[in-house]
């Protein structure tokens, strides 16, 4: 029988998935769970060491003997402290010494409870990884301690080898063992470039991801083509991998797709490159059954879809040249099957920000760089499909709403001769208005402000309901204008209440004149709302109509 603590349930079964062979178990009464759990593991040698600090050294002989990598459980308080000396010896030594510590409750830390200290971090430098496994209480806890676990025992089986520090908090009371096996907890592997055409070849239904790109490997038509013959490609303007027949606008296709339409679902998901904007791809591939394999040049976990069960270490470049090369593929999944009954932009937009986002769009067909800023701009642009030969980009790292013309005024400064655009709302652009005080700007940016003045996308959130003094706090209404700072700037202004206004400024807009220009649309924030609700119902996907 096991514990009935979720967390080490799932350390142990863990333990045993990575191969944890050997473990050194130090006495005392909080690490009963995990001592009692691991001692029933006919696959785990078992040693008793009653002084931590031998116990320490007593792993190391054991990993230098067998050149494998041996766990120290301790329990709480002072014995984790014994432990420093043989974490320095492993750590300038490159041995793969796994420290299990267990803990009290969170709660009690510091709190002049017995045997409680702060254990975590506890070695700082001396450790390659240190990480906490919850309490687990709900699915997403569940998910954490998983993740955590896979990522600690992914980095003590890899050179350069370094201590690992696990801490596991316990909380009272503890010494219920009712479970009588061991959970079928995920595991996350390691997983060669070369081998994973078998992966590959083992699913029908395949999704590739091709996440935000800004200084990496530039796919070719070739590329494109390849891809999008083998695969359902998906991959956002921030990608910079425009094509087609690839996907891009997540949030209009990916919440219509419910589990009836089950020829639209992947079974595997391979995904590459950096950041996703779309919260509706995100939500759409952890709620359906699926294998994920993420693809990245430092090896690290990244589990942003919750279903990672491999990791492969390979460069951008790498990875698109074997995705293109593959043969022999069953995928009976394209990114045609995701096309919509009528396109995006063929459809009519009351005047709104998403409205003036589809018409400036739709003009600018020639080589330039275009910058969108963080919340609706990145998101109304994705509808849209947009040339291959524009560059994009956007501060998607932490999306803050901070720097977004900043980085765009550096961008056009660097690279004088194309024209920039930026596509910005006020609360970004008031808060980093300074970005246009600069004697070193260049004559090629344009910025285009949507002003409807607050951030009310905010208030738009599903599910959130204000009153009227919380709203203002949350949407930060204002009467500010951006004319007048751009022109003290030196840009040329614009000011842009309909569509007409705007159709019939855009061609000197966009002309590349030697100046610098600034277009201030002025939007009603109930309007803004009420269009962006009226494009999302005219989207129909083709798959699921027929």
């Amino acid at each position: 029988m096991f514990t009935e603590k979720k967390n080490v349930l799932e350390l142990i079964a863990l333990l045993k998935a990575h191969k944890i062979e050997h473990a050194v178990l130090c006495p005392g009464s909080r690490d009963i769970p995990i001592v009692q759990g691991i001692s029933q593991c006919p696959d785990i040698s078992c040693y008793s060491v009653t002084d931590e600090r031998s116990a320490g050294f007593f792993a190391l002989g054991i990993i230098m003997s067998l050149k494998k990598p041996c766990a120290v459980i301790v329990t709480s308080g002072s014995a984790l402290l014994n432990l420093h000396p043989a974490v320095s010896e492993a750590f300038y030594r490159q041995l793969p010494l796994l420290v299990i510590s267990a803990d009290r409750s969170l709660a009690w830390i510091g709190q002049m409870d017995g045997q409680t200290v702060n254990q975590t971090n506890v070695f700082n430098s001396l450790v390659k990884y240190s990480g906490t496994l919850n309490e687990i209480k709900d699915a997403t806890d569940k998910w954490l301690c998983n993740r955590v676990c896979n990522e600690a025992l992914l980095a003590l089986n890899e050179k350069p080898f370094a201590p690992i520090h696990l801490n596991v908090p316990i909380s009272d009371p503890f010494f219920t063992f009712s479970e009588e096996k061991l959970p079928d907890a995920r595991v996350i592997s390691k997983l060669k470039l070369s081998n994973l055409k078998k992966v590959i070849q083992k699913h029908q239904k395949i999704m590739v991801v091709i996440g935000q790109n800004d200084i990496d490997y530039r796919l070719t038509i070739y590329d494109k083509e390849a891809l999008s013959k083998k695969y359902a490609v998906y991959c956002e303007h921030i990608g910079n991998a425009q094509h087609c027949d690839f996907i891009s606008a997540g949030d209009g296709i990916f919440s219509k797709i419910t589990t009836e339409n089950n020829n639209l679902i992947p079974d595997l998901v391979i995904s590459l490159g950096g950041h996703i904007v779309s919260k509706q791809l995100k939500q759409f591939i952890r709620k359906i059954d699926c294998t994920h394999i993420e693809i990245n040049d430092d090896g690290k976990v990244y589990d942003v879809f919750q279903k990672l069960q491999y990791i492969v270490k390979a460069s951008f470049k790498e990875a698109i040249n074997y995705l293109c090369s593959v043969t022999d593929i069953n995928s009976r999944l394209t990114s045609k099957d995701f096309a919509f009954s009528k396109a995006p932009e063929h459809i009519d937009i009351p005047f709104s920000q998403i409205g003036i986002t589809k018409l400036f769009l739709s003009k600018i067909n020639f080589p330039c760089y275009l910058h969108l800023a963080n919340s609706s701009t990145v998101r109304y642009a994705s509808y849209f499909k947009v040339p291959s030969f524009i560059n994009v980009h956007s501060n998607r790292g932490i999306n803050g709403i901070e720097g977004s013309l900043s980085a765009a005024v550096g961008s056009a400064c660097a690279i004088p001769n194309m024209l920039h655009f930026i596509l910005i709302g006020d609360l970004s652009f008031f808060y980093d208005m300074n970005a246009l005080w600069n004697p070193q700007l260049t004559k090629n940016l344009r910025v285009i402000l949507f002003n409807n003045s607050g951030g009310e996308i905010f208030s738009a959130l599903p599910g959130l309901s204000l009153n009227d003094k919380a709203k203002n706090f949350v949407t930060a209404p204002h009467n500010a204008t951006g004319k007048a700072w751009a022109q003290e700037c030196g840009f040329k202004t614009y000011t842009v209440t309909d569509n007409e206004d705007f159709i019939g400024i855009l061609d000197d807009f966009i002309c590349n004149d030697g100046s610098n220009k600034f277009i201030e649309v002025f939007t009603d924030k109930e309007k803004d709302m009420a269009a962006l609700k009226f494009f999302k119902e005219q989207l129909e996907l083709n798959s699921i109509n027929v």
